[in-house]
């Protein structure tokens, strides 16, 4: 528990300031942050937060925190994270229209766990994806620190098919090294099913009227490096798999001299054997590990 329920008393020399906004003269109960002193209503705290109420339920036994100035209740908080929660608690439908910060979400979300807010979880879950400064690398961040799993999914497949040259070291230590070591052995894994489409090339499907298989078969493997591996080893290819297949022009160069038919039946072939999502298991085993060692946390 975060609240200090030891005895204390605020020395003058500490000269604690009142919050311009939230030291209410009707308040009830008295509580210190990082030197700022907020008088608050026990029943808006009680209605909202089960911690509270279960706080406000004990029996006091003559014990002052909380009553006046001199004995506030002593929260440990970053002020910054308490007042923007008091902010969601007492006024977040006017604050919506001011453009709220990432952080201001991050500290409802981190405090309304803390404090057993289930409005204040369910309101900084649904806004911070939509907020302009959130990443994929700070989703697994809080989906680890919180135990949003359905957040590691969508973080993780967010960045696994990003280069990892376009994944900064800000982004890796925000993630953690877990989440970079099981994106690293992702990317690994794409890479070498690249490798083993790109230098394996799909057998022809011969048509019966194929007037030379193994010339055939000679100009596919070359049509084949020359137009769709090369596309896709590229250090710049952005392209899908399946979309460089459809880049391949039958009409134009080697593939203008196979047989027809026999492209035909080999370009069906493959789109019906469909090689081209098989780093989805990869990536579905992976968020699994992921989410799995984040639950056992």
């Amino acid at each position: 528990m975060e609240v200090d329920d030891q005895p204390h008393s605020v020395k003058a020399a500490t000269s604690p300031v009142h919050d311009e906004r939230y030291y209410f003269s009707d308040g009830g109960v008295i509580f210190l942050c990082e030197g700022v002193l907020y008088k608050l209503h026990k029943s808006r705290l009680a209605m909202k937060s089960d911690f509270f109420r279960a706080m406000f339920e004990m029996p006091q036994g003559g014990r002052k925190e909380g009553h006046d100035n001199e004995h506030p209740i002593i929260m440990t908080e970053n002020n910054m994270d308490f007042r923007n929660l008091l902010v969601f608690l007492y006024d977040q439908y006017v604050f919506l229209f001011e453009n709220p910060s990432l952080q201001y979400y991050i500290s409802i979300l981190h405090l309304s766990r803390k404090y057993t807010i289930p409005s204040g979880v369910k309101y900084a879950v649904a806004n911070l994806p939509t907020h302009r400064d959130f990443t994929p690398a700070i989703q697994l961040r809080l989906a680890r620190q919180y135990s949003i799993l359905h957040w590691a999914d969508l973080g993780f497949q967010s960045l696994v098919f990003r280069r990892l040259k376009n994944i900064t070291l800000a982004d890796a230590e925000t993630m953690g090294v877990v989440a970079y070591h099981k994106l690293v052995q992702v990317h690994c894994q794409i890479q070498k099913l690249d490798l083993d489409l790109a230098f394996n090339p799909p057998t022809v499907v011969h048509s019966p009227g194929c007037l030379d298989e193994n010339v055939c078969s000679k100009l596919w493997d070359w049509a084949w490096w020359m137009g769709y591996a090369k596309q896709l080893l590229h250090l710049e290819n952005v392209k899908s798999r399946d979309r460089i297949l459809d880049t391949l022009d039958p009409s134009k160069g080697i593939l203008s001299h196979m047989d027809e038919l026999c492209l035909q039946n080999t370009l069906g072939a493959i789109r019906e054997e469909n090689p081209f999502n098989d780093d989805e298991e990869y990536v579905l085993e992976a968020s699994s590990e992921l989410k799995a060692w984040m639950e056992g946390l």
